[in-house]
């Protein structure tokens, strides 16, 4: 008796459109996927803005570094890492008759100082920006005499 009632449902099963072939999916006409039809408004194009830095020499020091400076291998050591350095390499630069110095003042202008190493009234000199730094660290009175300005 129970085969009897599973055979209709058996055939319910079998003979229904799911069951016979997979379900067609109509194919829509492409064309509605397209955007509305609008005129060419071409895109406005902005010319890049030139920024002109204008290096300039703060000090004049006939006689070099010598006697105005000493060398320090702390701070030299902290920017060969790129912990101590300059913002702009060379933005502000000493003139000495053998060697130009990159300079940064320790109140903050062209100093890159994420430890905050520097010392208040300090003038750091810079002798290349990359694994072989030297640092030099003077004076600001002593070299007052030496300042060239904007």
């Amino acid at each position: 008796m129970r085969a009897l009632a599973a055979v209709p449902l058996l055939l319910m099963l079998l003979g229904s459109p799911a069951a016979a072939d997979p379900m067609r999916v109509e194919r829509t006409d492409p064309g509605h996927m397209r955007a509305p039809s609008r005129p060419f408004i071409p895109k406005e194009t902005i010319p890049p803005r030139t920024r002109f830095v204008r290096s300039q020499a703060v000090y004049n020091l006939p006689k070099g570094l010598d006697g105005l400076t000493r060398y320090d291998a702390a701070l030299s050591h902290l920017c060969q890492r790129g912990a101590f350095g300059q913002e702009m390499d060379g933005f502000y630069w000493a003139r000495t008759p053998d060697k130009r110095y990159g300079v940064a003042f320790s109140g903050g202008a062209n100093l890159s100082d994420p430890q905050n190493k520097r010392k208040t009234g300090q003038v750091y000199f810079f002798d290349g920006q990359d694994s072989r730094c030297d640092v030099y660290v003077g004076d600001q009175a002593k070299l007052k005499p030496h300042y060239v300005g904007p």
